[in-house]
Parts: C-alpha cells; structure tokens; sequence
C-alpha cells in the first residue's frame, strides 16, 4: 500500500470512546462513564504509544498489553502515554482492563474510523472468506503530533514494549 503512514507524517487525529486503565486500591473502571479520548489532548504535552491490537483477551493480544502494562510505570515517568485501540466496545474493554489489570487507557474504534486512518486493517483469508482484521501496528507520535515511529506485523509480542522503551529512550535524548 502506497498511503501507508510512514515516520515524519503527521499523525490522524482521533476522538474514540474510552476505558481508563486500572489503579490498584481503586474501583474498576467504568465503561458507564462515557470517557472520549482525543490524540489532540496529548499535543504539547505528551508523547502517545498507539497500539492496535485484533481482539481484548485473545492469548497473543492479551500477551501483548499485559507486556505493555509491565513497562508502563516507565513510560508515565518519561511523559509517555501507552493506548491500546482494537474493534472491540468499551464494555469488552472494561473486562479486559479488570481482568489482566492493565494500567493504560484502551479505545474502542468499533466504527474502524482510527484503524482506517493508520491503515492498520488487512485482508485475510479465512477457510475460503476474506476477513478484515486489525494488522497489529504500534506507532509512536511525539509532542507535535508528528510520527516518529512506526512497527507493522508485530510477531515478538514479549519483547515488542521493551523495543518501544528502547526507541523512545534514544529518540527523547535526540
């Protein structure tokens, strides 16, 4: 695909409903609450790790986010929002959150308006039937909304969240 985003593009922006991440000593979160997250609302204040994932509680994306939530704790303290964005409604999401204790805000694109945009769905063949799925795709955008990083067919979900601590170490000291 030639209108593949690419590192140095500006960013899509989004405006998605939301499920806040767990707190420990908290109630869980609640899909009632009607949170709508906007990548505008990190402009200028922080950097967003954006990662598309296929399905909540699958076992390679759910090995995926539970790898993201054990770095987050770094990521806050380097002003480094972790977002997880799949098809999947805010009630799944809640679930999903409470289960694995995840720590960072998931979006529900159930209307794939931001997986368009990033050019994160594929097609795949599926016993004879084409499927649209989500291509897991993690981007880091910075301050200004710019993308500085981008990693497609993410096969090493273990080691992917310490890639991305890696990257965004060697790109904030640039």
């Amino acid at each position: 695909m030639s209108d593949e985003l690419e590192v140095g593009d500006r960013a899509p922006g989004f405006d998605l409903p939301a499920v806040y991440g767990y707190k420990a000593g908290e109630t869980s979160p609640s899909a009632e609450e009607k949170v709508m997250i906007k990548l505008k609302d990190f402009l200028d204040k922080k950097w967003v790790v954006l990662c598309f994932y296929a399905q909540d509680s699958s076992p390679e994306d759910t090995r995926l986010m539970i790898g993201f939530n054990e770095w987050n704790r770094k990521f806050k303290k380097r002003d480094v929002v972790v977002l997880g964005c799949s098809w999947n409604g805010v009630n799944a999401h809640q679930q999903f959150i409470e289960v694995y204790q995840l720590g960072f805000t998931l979006l529900a694109d159930e209307y794939k308006k931001a997986t368009e945009a990033y050019g994160v769905i594929k097609e795949v063949d599926d016993l004879g039937t084409k499927t649209k799925v989500i291509d897991r795709t993690t981007f880091v955008i910075d301050k200004t909304g710019m993308i500085r990083g981008v990693w497609r067919d993410l096969e090493d979900l273990r080691s992917h969240p310490s890639e991305i601590w890696d990257f965004i170490q060697k790109e904030k000291r640039a």
